[in-house]
């Protein structure tokens, strides 16, 4: 995230990341810690927060048929990188290592430990 605040890096993600990182910090009260991460999603400085597309949907869609053990968030989040077109994908599940339409990086292959 450092890169990302710096400018090194520009950052693209799908209002589907509002939906995975919200519910932990307001099951546990921490409502102040969700409107941060709302705040950071939408505001956030070399972020940006896409809106999902029909032609996301359908890119969605036809990721899912590719690789049938991929999670619909998955695919959004996949298809909403393809349609921004990144270099790359960060993420924390080594499983989408499979997908061969984008880059897919895992943020643990690149953090020490």
């Amino acid at each position: 995230m450092d890169k990302v605040q710096s400018g090194e890096l520009i950052a693209f993600t799908s209002t589907i990341t509002l939906t995975e990182v919200l519910p932990k910090p307001i099951q546990n009260g921490k409502d102040a810690l969700a409107d941060r991460f709302i705040e950071f999603l939408k505001h956030g400085k070399n972020l940006n927060l896409m809106e999902i597309s029909v032609n996301t949907g359908e890119k969605a869609g036809r990721l899912r048929g590719k690789y049938p053990a991929l999670r619909t968030m998955d695919a959004v989040q996949i298809a909403t990188a393809l349609e921004a077109g990144v270099d790359a994908f960060l993420t924390n599940d080594k499983k989408l290592k499979q997908i061969k339409e984008i880059k897919v990086m895992v943020l643990k292959d690149y953090l020490g430990g």
